[in-house]
């Protein structure tokens, strides 16, 4: 963005929108600074969540909205209300909206109000190849309508935008390659020790390190590698599997290892932040979701240079190429995974060149290049704005 957008005599402002705060922390605080640092006046909406003090602690004001993340609540009616009076009172010159729920809402409390300038992320259509059919029959119309109050729909993997490439899009429809990961700051680092970390963690050597970076819950399907470490373990595979989040299918996952005996295994290590040294520590990176959109995790996969397993499913099948950088296998199918592991673990030469092939593919995502192309997305729809606005002028 141009220079004289930050010395605007009056200070430019912008909403940066999700169902929770936690959406924003983890992966649009470097855009919301971007605009920060070009004189825009930056708010943060969500419902209130454990990660509401972190956006608040890097200087932007959180305005809490009630947002259910189920579409059928109650809750939703009164954040229509509260998001349609806040922006009549703000008169926003962007909104960028994130998640399905906030994403309708707002868009909806932006057309009752006259705002525009409106920009939605799609981190993932609820349609998609394999999903239910209520999914296709509730959300494909409604984001196809809403698309009709859209200055600029961002899809992050090619599926959604060919899906989208129909839509009656107010505006323009965007690719975007993710959300961007810091490549430097996850390529490996000599002095960050992997064996320190392993000892840390209780994990013999030569065991095969899995690790998932992921929320414990039913989409992000753990269960499944829970499976395929069992079906090592009984091939006399030494593996060790690192479960990096928190969530409701977390005692669920540890009953079932305490099932099938998996205890000293599978290591739960509850919320980190030490995603760099966890990344060292592992030989290969998982993620067996049954939906996704463009996965950060797997993204941060590239950058730390790992090869990856990951479920043939829309997003993830941008990221990996099956054979050249890891294995793309079926969702639930605990037999693929668990030979793909120990592939990888008998051929210790395979995970180095799938590993190479990652850390090459990684510079596509960089966070330098995202935050670029979202820079030029915000400056082309704010021509379009003021360019609107001389128009309406010379018909007054």
């Amino acid at each position: 963005m141009g220079k004289r957008q930050a010395s605007h005599a009056v200070p430019r402002k912008a909403a940066y929108v999700a169902t929770v705060y936690s959406h924003l922390a983890a992966f649009h605080l470097p855009f919301m600074e971007d605009l920060r640092r070009e004189g825009f006046e930056v708010h943060a909406y969500g419902s209130p969540d454990h990660r509401r003090e972190k956006v608040r602690s890097e200087g932007f004001e959180c305005r809490d909205i009630s947002f259910s993340r189920s579409p059928l609540s109650w809750g939703n009616v009164k954040a229509l209300f509260q998001m349609t009076r806040r922006l009549r009172r703000e008169r926003y010159d962007l909104i960028h909206v994130h998640t399905p729920n906030a994403s309708l809402i707002t868009r909806l409390a932006a057309f009752l109000s006259g705002s525009r300038g409106v920009v939605y992320t799609a981190h993932g259509f609820h349609f998609h190849t394999g999903a239910s059919r209520i999914a296709w029959l509730i959300y494909y119309p409604l984001e196809r309508f809403m698309s009709r109050f859209t200055d600029a729909l961002i899809t992050i993997n090619r599926e959604d935008y060919e899906r989208a490439s129909d839509f009656p899009v107010r505006g323009q429809l965007i690719y975007l390659p993710g959300v961007g990961v810091d490549v430097s700051g996850l390529s490996p680092k000599a002095n960050v020790s992997a064996e320190e970390l392993k000892r840390e963690l209780g994990i013999r050597n030569p065991a095969l390190v899995v690790l998932c970076i992921a929320e414990l819950n039913r989409n992000k399907n753990q269960q499944q590698l829970i499976h395929a470490v069992h079906r090592l373990i009984q091939r006399e595979v030494p593996v060790a599997l690192l479960l990096a989040g928190v969530g409701t299918e977390e005692a669920s996952c540890i009953k079932l290892c305490q099932q099938l005996g998996l205890e000293d295994q599978v290591k739960f290590l509850g919320y980190r932040q030490d995603i760099q040294e966890l990344m060292q520590a592992a030989d290969v990176l998982a993620l067996v979701s049954r939906r996704e959109g463009l996965p950060k995790v797997l993204l941060e996969g590239l950058a730390a240079g790992k090869p990856i397993l990951a479920t043939d499913v829309r997003g993830s099948r941008d990221l990996v190429i099956h054979g050249d950088n890891g294995y793309v296998i079926p969702v639930d199918d605990t037999w693929a995974a668990a030979a793909a592991l120990q592939e990888l673990y008998l051929d210790p030469q395979l995970r180095w060149q799938m590993g190479e092939r990652s850390a090459k593919m990684a510079s596509r995502y960089d966070l330098k290049l995202i935050r670029s192309m979202m820079r030029e997305v915000y400056d082309d729809l704010l021509a379009e704005d003021r360019s609107r606005e001389r128009g309406a002028a010379r018909f007054r």
